[in-house]
């Protein structure tokens, strides 16, 4: 039977256990609120991976940083009375120790209790699944173990834990498993907005108001406008005047029609072996624009790459010293060939790549491998 003040203390944990957090903040708040409903000197957040198995937890009060008494729990995992219930039946209800062994079974145990509540000073364990990731059988029998279980213990230096305790946590039960599960999907979203942010930073990313000026420019754009449009002035509130007469250029393009938009062709702009390429996009309804900066390596010309053009091996090398400005003649002296077969490697790279003559195919290699700019 619970009392009015126990309802209210299980009304204020909700109200906690469902403000927005990650998991780590998640568990931390659990076990720092969860003892203020049912009372317990030792409070712990555990996941176990039940196929190695190994256990690792975040308790509060009292906390467990002694690094020998921390390996206890995995090491004689099998040897806990309520996993070796949990594995059997997939109940993932409130279990104490108590319900399934006596004082002097308890004592026995030469992990459990000698090595780990002992010395804690704990004499019994209440705990509930959060996190049930058992499959289970007609006849109860766990046939999945393979994935993580979490679980909040509660550790009492007495064996005074009670009805009263079980039944709250039971009701607790689904609230705890939706705001995990919850926490969870926050995790998540942190983990992939993180990930999206190192996106942007690597493109180098600079967004532009209406009216083009700066809102934001990451480090990494900074650092190509410098390189790119010799800067000398630190500040990173304006464009570059010729970046900036480029934007102008394409959003008037877009401005000259009042049908489909199409986006303007990337600047490109060179420099010692690399390529820096500046894309412009318009957020409709045109309040700012979005300039993506990418910085590539130029692939300088060779045999191997030339191949890609469905070329043979030898027609690629002749092409390539053709590339190099060499005659004939010197090209079969390069590659130990006559220059009849030099000509007739050229006659079948025409016919490949469907040009007449040695500068068209040559273009045309470049062109094909983004090696000139059309």
């Amino acid at each position: 039977m619970l009392m009015n003040t126990d309802l209210k203390s299980i009304l204020r944990f909700q109200q906690e256990l469902y403000i927005s957090s990650n998991v780590d903040a998640f568990s931390k708040k659990v076990i720092s609120t969860l003892p203020k409903v049912v009372p317990s000197e030792l409070t712990a957040w555990s996941m176990i991976n039940l196929s190695e198995p190994s256990v690792s937890f975040v308790t509060t009060p009292i906390t467990v940083n002694n690094d020998e008494l921390e390996k206890i729990p995995s090491l004689y995992f099998y040897e806990h009375p309520i996993v070796q219930y949990y594995l059997e039946t997939g109940d993932d209800t409130a279990h104490k120790i108590s319900d399934f062994l006596s004082e002097s079974q308890l004592y026995r145990l030469e992990g459990l209790y000698q090595k780990f509540l002992r010395p804690l000073g704990m004499e019994d364990k209440m705990i509930l699944v959060v996190q049930n990731s058992l499959n289970t059988t007609k006849n109860g029998v766990s046939r999945n173990q393979d994935r993580e279980v979490v679980i909040v213990a509660l550790n009492r230096p007495k064996r005074d834990f009670c009805e009263r305790d079980r039944l709250i946590l039971n009701l607790l039960r689904p609230h705890l498993r939706e705001a995990y599960h919850n926490a969870t999907a926050v995790t998540q979203m942190q983990q992939e907005l993180t990930q999206l942010n190192k996106t942007v930073e690597q493109l180098g990313t600079i967004i532009l108001t209406g009216d083009l000026k700066v809102k934001l420019m990451t480090k990494r754009a900074w650092e190509l406008l410098a390189q790119y449009f010799q800067l000398s002035s630190k500040t990173q509130t304006h464009l570059p005047d010729n970046l900036m007469r480029w934007v102008k250029h394409g959003i008037s393009q877009l401005n000259q029609s009042d049908e489909i938009s199409f986006p303007c062709s990337p600047l490109q702009l060179e420099q010692e072996g690399k390529r820096l390429v500046v894309r412009l996009i318009v957020e409709q309804p045109r309040e700012q624009y979005l300039l993506l900066l990418e910085e590539h390596l130029l692939h300088s010309l060779n045999a191997e790459l030339l191949q890609l053009l469905g070329l043979t091996k030898r027609e690629a090398e002749v092409l390539y010293w053709v590339a190099q400005d060499n005659s004939d003649k010197e090209i079969g002296l390069i590659l130990n060939l006559s220059t009849g077969t030099v000509k007739k490697h050229l006659e079948h790279t025409y016919q490949k790549l469907g040009v007449q003559t040695r500068i068209a195919a040559v273009m045309y290699a470049l062109k094909a491998l983004g090696m000139l700019n059309c």
